[in-house]
């Protein structure tokens, strides 16, 4: 999940995310009667199970385990060991939730089961996915209640801690809420964690048993619970439904606490149908920022009216006058509800255009409240981008592979006979390492590498050949010809005439990183002349010919059908533009 930032000395930039989420993926398939399968159907309490030992569970703070929509009741456990004893972890996913979090106490994760928990006979479960997460960035704790409160059984539910709901009013999703205890020597050790007025238990507390309780572990070293905040239902009712209620069996609580992360604004901004208003994120809060990552503006009142434009708008610069493009716009609809969240995808596109600038949210008709950041879904690539010129040239190479071209961009990899006449041979994609001729009209353009791809190239030394091109990742200040009876050419434009590669003699031409020059045996017969390019697009089937009288214009005689390129966009003999 980097960002590659290439202009006319291209630099390398890696960045991650302040208060985001920090995820490892378990290798993992259920078994159901020995056989693999991540989708079963069960009876009452009939279960399925995996034995996956990993080490290192214990660096992060929680396993996620979601699953597809269910009609019943399930029954998660989690097994974990310490080497010394084995904890089990189990909670209640109720129907209408997808996702459980359980705590990681212990190094060692060695078993996952699945239980229908519902009474029902076949009921249908299908787990999509298992991963250990931990929360990154900075935090800080909030100190809710503290004191020494006994809770001797539950014959008369006497005592109690009450948490008022304003002591959640700038909790947010992805803060942790911890409950610090001791245990008596013997007994069954039982917590109830509810809110106050309509008793919801939220989706955050998963380690239930049968009577909604949560079930304390002797042997959890430190004697602590702490849960995530999950979701926007648990943020809603900590903060409308009374607050909390925590009672319990057999133990005494010493301190609640709630544990905050980094956060990019809180407070109150209202624009209105002018878009005036609005909240502005300095750059300094953003420098973590991935792709994959979901910027979240929270809502608290808009309406949809027909015609009118009530949005949600991003923009960059510390005067407002930088759009994104794409544009990044949230119309509201028809039927929203307030609160709402509205989630805008963090894009290579977006990074590179903010990279430096602070991030404005505006628009017109809302107030907002609070902007944060979740984790989304991980980009496994890589993005560069190039500025091409007026020239409509450029040379260009990558340390990956880009399997699709950006939209009007033409790649050719260049051979040499010996002659003045440089071949240019289309290619769709771009190989790692091999450096090419870009032509595109004037503008800056996004390379999106395959999947997997990474951005190191801290072991690339040397030039790197592809044809008669010779590619860079490092400037190369002064060019100097070779003494192996080749030519060096670079590509460049003089004055009002074509873009042209032309000889270096003085060893004065630089390249610029991640660029390339031109290397063969061509030895220009009048000083400063160009050599000329003939561009052909399929060496067997495609163009049969190409007549060039100069690099700005080109006809192509392709299929039987004569078509002339100019300045990297192609017409056919009517003049009309093909692509």
């Amino acid at each position: 999940m980097k960002k590659i930032f290439l202009f006319l000395s291209a630099a390398l930039v890696s960045l991650a995310m302040q208060a985001t989420v920090e995820t490892k993926p378990v290798n993992w398939t259920l078994e159901v009667g020995g056989v693999p399968s991540n989708t079963f159907t069960v009876d009452q309490w009939a279960s399925a199970v995996k034995w996956d030992w990993m080490t290192g569970a214990d660096e992060y703070e929680q396993l996620v385990i979601e699953v597809a929509d269910h009609t019943e009741n399930i029954l998660v456990t989690v097994n974990f060991s310490d080497g010394s004893a084995d904890i089990a972890s189990a909670g209640i996913m109720r129907v209408g939730t997808n996702t459980i979090a359980v705590d990681v106490t212990n190094p060692v994760l060695h078993g996952i089961e699945v239980k229908n928990f519902s009474g029902t006979d076949d009921v249908t479960i299908s787990v999509t996915n298992m991963y250990l997460r931990k929360t990154i960035g900075q935090k800080k704790t909030v100190s809710l209640w503290s004191g020494s409160m006994y809770f001797d059984d539950f014959k008369a539910w006497d005592s109690e801690i009450i948490l008022d709901n304003d002591a959640f009013a700038d909790a947010h999703i992805g803060d942790i809420l911890e409950i610090d205890y001791t245990l008596d020597e013997t007994g069954y050790y039982q917590m109830s964690v509810q809110t106050s007025y309509h008793q919801y238990r939220p989706t955050f507390l998963g380690t239930l048993d049968a009577y909604n309780n949560y079930i304390i572990e002797k042997n959890a070293n430190p004697n602590k619970l702490s849960w995530a905040i999950m979701d926007e239902t648990d943020l809603t009712k900590l903060k409308e439904d009374g607050g909390l209620r925590i009672n319990g069996a057999l133990f005494t609580a010493t301190a609640v606490k709630l544990i905050k992360h980094d956060v990019l604004w809180t407070g109150t901004a209202s624009v209105d149908d002018n878009w005036s208003g609005g909240q502005s994120i300095e750059w300094s809060k953003l420098t973590d920022l991935e792709a994959g990552n979901i910027l979240c503006v929270r809502v608290t009142s808009g309406e949809y009216v027909e015609g009118k434009y009530n949005q949600v708008f991003c923009s960059y610069k510390s005067d407002w006058t930088g759009v994104f493009s794409p544009s990044i716009n949230y119309l509201f609809q028809e039927g929203d509800v307030m609160p709402m969240i509205v989630e805008i995808p963090i894009t290579h596109k977006m990074l590179h255009q903010l990279n430096g600038e602070q991030l404005n949210i505006g628009g017109r008709n809302y107030t907002m409240t609070d902007i944060y950041v979740q984790e989304g879904t991980p980009v496994n690539t890589v993005a560069a981008y190039l500025n091409v010129s007026s020239a409509g040239m450029a040379t260009y190479v990558l340390p990956f592979n880009v399997p699709d071209l950006p939209a009007g961009v033409q790649a050719y990899e260049l051979t040499n006979d010996g002659s003045e006449v440089i071949m240019a041979t289309e290619v769709n994609a771009l190989e790692a390492d091999k450096p090419v001729l870009i032509v595109a009209a004037e503008g800056e353009y996004e390379f999106i590498s395959e999947e997997g791809a990474s951005d190191d190239i801290s072991g690339k030394t040397g030039t790197y050949a592809n044809g008669s091109l010779i590619g860079t990742y490092a400037e190369i200040a002064a060019l100097e010809q070779t003494t192996a009876g080749n030519n060096n050419f670079v590509l460049q434009k003089h004055g009002d005439d074509a873009p042209a590669f032309y000889q270096v003699t003085d060893n004065q031409c630089s390249v610029p990183a991640y660029r390339a020059y031109l290397s063969c045996s061509y030895t220009p017969s009048v000083s400063a002349a160009p050599m000329r390019i003939v561009f052909h697009k399929d060496a067997t089937t495609d163009i049969v010919t190409v007549e060039n009288a100069e690099i700005s214009t080109q006809k192509i005689l392709r299929n039987g059908q004569i078509y002339i390129l100019r300045n990297g966009v192609e017409y056919n003999v009517n003049g009309q533009m093909t692509k």
